[in-house]
């Protein structure tokens, strides 16, 4: 057997002394015999030095004003020397096969660039969550990429050389970072390979905040603007546009419902009509969007049933606001009857499955931590 390739592990760490040395026992138990760790300190005003302290002569640490995530990972992918890089946000975890089992994708593959796995949701303790993050998916995987990142940063080990030739993370980019360097990557023709099995863990987070949340929303319309001002995009791509648009404005404006910023909802909310009105009238969009209204980590069928009543609130408000803006565009106004009959088919359904639930039998309880209905409850009214 031929030597171990080494995989950097690049932890970027902004204020997050609580949870990274659970991150950095992680990556030390991984079992792979070659990593190293690079730990970016992106201007933490926590104990963060001190966790450092502790592990010094084990990590290779950078320190550097605060930047945002991107640079920080840039910071450290000019000094890795690994052939393969992982990245470790300080509040996640990886499992201990996790760069073992992806190395060996990648040392057996050329052909491929990048190899994800699926993960677990935890929450502040770290304790195991329901439900699990599966993407599926080999080889192109570009065109449905433009229609939304599949996967977290953790689930990805990627040929380092491949993220320098295409200069690393856009340090303009506070948000959705990660989903711009892998519709880079895959643009240039990197292909994917799964692992079909949960080998990290995500941490949830009880809230984030107002800013983060119109953070995000724009930083994920950015994204989709720049890859579409690309002149040489081929048609297979170009006529992906208006699905793709609506599917961030979508996935924006259920994202600042759940925050409770309702007006910046509603504006996500007709843009995505004006992008693809279409989607008004697809039940497959409106569930899509009923998920989203779920807390990361709970967004699930199950879930969504358990909270009907409050899920088709928002989107019957959602829908009457955008039917009485005024001055609606005529392409809109002429889907108000389609878009009446599938939000009322919609709500008719998650009604009885809901009742359903309550009549079946009892089938055992759980403890608090694992209950999806506490996982939704910051869903705005």
């Amino acid at each position: 057997m031929g030597e171990s390739r080494l995989v950097s592990i690049i932890v970027p760490c902004h204020n997050g002394a609580r949870f990274l040395p659970e991150a950095l026992d992680s990556a030390f138990a991984q079992t792979h015999p070659a990593i190293e760790v690079i730990v970016v300190d992106d201007g933490s005003t926590d104990g963060t030095p001190a966790v450092l302290e502790r592990y010094a002569g084990r990590v290779r640490a950078l320190r550097q004003p605060n930047r945002g995530p991107s640079a920080a990972r840039n910071a450290a992918l000019e000094i890795a020397r690994g052939d393969y890089i992982a990245f470790l946000d300080a509040d996640d975890r990886f499992l201990p096969d996790k760069v073992a089992r992806q190395a060996a994708v990648l040392d057996a593959r050329p052909d491929v660039g990048l190899v994800y796995s699926g993960w677990r949701f935890i929450d502040e303790e770290g304790r195991v969550l329901p439900g699990e993050g599966r993407p599926r998916g080999e080889g192109d995987l570009l065109p449905g990429l433009v229609l939304g990142n599949p996967i977290h940063p953790l689930a990805a080990l990627v040929r380092r050389p491949l993220v320098t030739e295409v200069g690393g993370f856009d340090e303009t980019l506070w948000g959705c970072e990660d989903w711009d360097l892998f519709l880079r990557l895959s643009r240039r023709g990197m292909r994917w390979a799964p692992i079909d099995e949960s080998l990290g863990d995500y941490r949830v987070h009880a809230a984030q905040s107002h800013g983060q949340t119109r953070m995000m929303f724009t930083s994920a319309i950015r994204v989709l603007e720049r890859f579409f001002a690309d002149s040489e995009l081929p048609p297979s791509l170009r006529h992906l546009e208006g699905r793709a648009f609506q599917a961030a404005y979508l996935r924006g404006a259920a994202e600042c419902y759940r925050a409770g910023l309702v007006a910046d909802g509603d504006r996500g909310f007709h843009a995505a009509a004006r992008a693809r009105p279409g989607f008004l009238g697809e039940p497959a969009s409106l569930r899509r969007f009923c998920r989203d209204l779920m807390p990361t980590g709970a967004q699930h069928q199950g879930v969504v049933i358990t909270h009907q009543r409050a899920v088709t609130r928002t989107l019957r408000r959602a829908m009457t606001t955008l039917f009485r803006r005024p001055g609606l565009e005529p392409e809109i106004v002429a889907l108000q009857g389609r878009a009446r009959w599938a939000t009322l088919r919609l709500t008719a359904r998650l009604a009885w499955k809901r009742l359903r639930s309550l009549i079946a039998p009892a089938r055992g309880t759980v403890g608090d931590h694992h209950r999806p209905d506490l996982l939704a409850s910051r869903l705005a009214p």
